[in-house]
């Protein structure tokens, strides 16, 4: 974070999602942050118990919204987030690169996850309803809204701030992302040292 051209690594995106969650969510919004292993670990067919394990602190179950950040391995690799709506069973995908076809087999191991996840928990929790019927996807951004190659870790985290605060998309502009990097730098050094 304190690199102003540095990508963030996942570490990075899953300790600010808890920073932020802790410091920005409104009472109001009921949700849940994954990590950004769960897909992964869907992706590699992990074992029940180990999903669980990592998983159920958050109370996931209980969440109208999960905020799943992606990362999308290339050459270079990009983070891209989905923000799951269980009410209206929608399927929000924001990418600060607006590449759409990339979503469709992201959708699929997305819908996968929810299943599993759910499953997971309905061995628990008995209450627990799957219905995997009926969801949609609607991409936030169509066009793109990042020129460079190291800040879609910020949009991801950008994003995440505006569901928090009860939105749907972030307000913020490229021009902005050093100004998140830094809110972001100092939010990590604010955290007291452990004694």
């Amino acid at each position: 974070l304190s690199s102003p051209t540095a990508p963030l690594n996942d570490a990075c995106i899953n300790g600010c999602a808890a920073l932020l969650y802790s410091q920005l969510k409104i009472p109001t919004v009921d949700c849940a942050i994954l990590s950004t292993y769960d897909l992964l670990r869907i992706r590699c067919n992990a074992p029940d118990e180990l999903i669980w394990r990592n998983t159920s602190w958050t109370c996931y179950w209980e969440k109208d919204v999960w905020i799943l950040p992606i990362h999308r391995p290339s050459h270079v690799g990009h983070w891209v987030i989905c923000i799951i709506h269980f009410r209206t069973k929608e399927l929000h995908l924001f990418d600060s690169l607006a590449d759409e076809q990339a979503w469709e087999s992201d959708g699929k191991a997305i819908m996968k996850l929810i299943e599993r996840f759910l499953t997971v928990a309905r061995q628990r929790h008995s209450g627990v309803q799957i219905d995997l019927e009926g969801w949609k996807a609607r991409v936030l951004n169509v066009n793109p809204c990042q020129s460079n190659t190291y800040d879609c870790g910020l949009w991801v985290l950008a994003a995440m701030i505006a569901v928090l605060r009860g939105r749907h998309v972030t307000g913020l502009h490229e021009e902005q992302m050093s100004d998140l990097r830094h809110y972001l730098c100092n939010l990590v050094l604010s955290i007291p040292p452990r004694t």
